[in-house]
């Protein structure tokens, strides 16, 4: 009998550590599963309750009504379209307290893009005079109160490589420079420092890793896999740690302020051989600083590239890659594949 009550306690305690532990992988899991990079819209119904929101995301009827239970939300949930962020349950349902205004508008800045295409979009839709933005990320004073946020631009002379590639609501009516910089640190910390993409690093090792990352960015293409981005990246850093030139035509235009979308064909041939800190078909090494904002996918491939015995790459009209050893590779590649 007294090994019959001893065994039964055995299976409740193995019972309750079970529903313990599925409860506790419940409550900490994410949202979505490619958490790096992706943003939910959700959408609330009229009479949705707390309960239907979070099984829009979640799949466990019994552990959903324990937890709001336990927790309930000391607000009320409104209908709208939200824009959530992948986290943990509590922070999922912090993010139900302000839908997105029926005004708001999704801009996307897209992943090779610099400052200068921000300020081009910002200003082509009247939500600010040309020039506005770029002269407020550049100026140390105007972001200076944003230090005290995010610690990774203490010492940041400019926001070029920490405005995140995304697509970001904004409300033209209560539209601000500094609250859409504030949305794009914020992602930037979510997507690139929270996740563990870099960690122990100093401000000068994560500047030339963004640095790098900003030209990988613009010379891969979306095409390319992650395995040809870090070998990309992996060429690109072999040509400075053997005093090559970096040799991109993604560096040549931004010394001039233009946007990406104004670097066309004739203006890197003009100032092809333009004398100046950013210009790697010039200079030996490093530019000056990132000339674009990269994503974590890239910035990821970059820190973790792969070594090749190729020193040159060029994409085909396909947008296929190829690579050559020596120049004469390289030549005979640009003679097959884009003549």
């Amino acid at each position: 009998m007294i090994r019959l009550v001893k065994l039964l306690v055995w299976i409740v305690i193995i019972l309750v550590w079970i529903f313990w532990y599925k409860y506790y992988s419940f409550i900490n899991s994410a949202t979505c599963y490619d958490w790096i990079w992706w943003v939910w819209y959700v959408t609330i119904k009229k009479g949705d309750t707390f309960k239907n929101a979070i099984l829009y995301r979640y799949d466990s009827e019994l552990f959903t009504k324990i937890y709001l239970k336990l927790n309930p939300p000391d607000f009320e949930l409104q209908a709208g379209t939200y824009d959530i962020e992948c986290w943990d349950i509590w922070s999922y349902i912090e993010q139900l307290k302000k839908p997105i205004n029926e005004s708001d508008e999704q801009v996307t800045f897209l992943e090779w893009w610099n400052i200068y295409d921000i300020d081009k979009t910002l200003a082509e839709k009247w939500l600010i005079e040309s020039g506005a933005f770029t002269s407020y990320v550049t100026t140390v004073a105007s972001f200076a109160g944003l230090k005290a946020d995010y610690w990774f631009i203490s010492d940041a002379e400019t926001l070029e490589w920490f405005l995140y590639p995304d697509t970001y609501a904004i409300n033209p009516n209560s539209f601000s420079i500094e609250d859409l910089v504030r949305k794009m640190l914020a992602r930037f910390q979510n997507k690139v420092i929270d996740s563990g993409i870099i960690s122990d690093m100093g401000s000068i090792e994560i500047l030339d890793i963004i640095t790098m990352a900003s030209i990988v960015q613009k010379e891969a293409n979306k095409a390319d896999n992650p395995e040809e981005i870090a070998i990309i990246a992996g060429i690109l850093k072999k040509r400075v740690d053997e005093n090559w030139q970096i040799g991109a035509d993604a560096t040549i235009c931004y010394a001039h302020g233009l946007a990406t979308q104004d670097c066309g064909p004739s203006e890197v041939f003009k100032y092809l051989y333009d004398d100046n800190k950013y210009n790697t078909r010039v200079i030996e090494g490093m530019p000056m600083g990132p000339i674009a904002n990269p994503e974590a996918e890239v910035i990821d491939a970059t820190i973790n590239s792969k070594s090749s015995p190729y020193y040159f790459y060029l994409h085909d009209n396909s947008w296929q890659i190829h690579y050559g050893e020596t120049n004469a590779d390289h030549e005979r590649n640009k003679n097959q594949y884009l003549r």
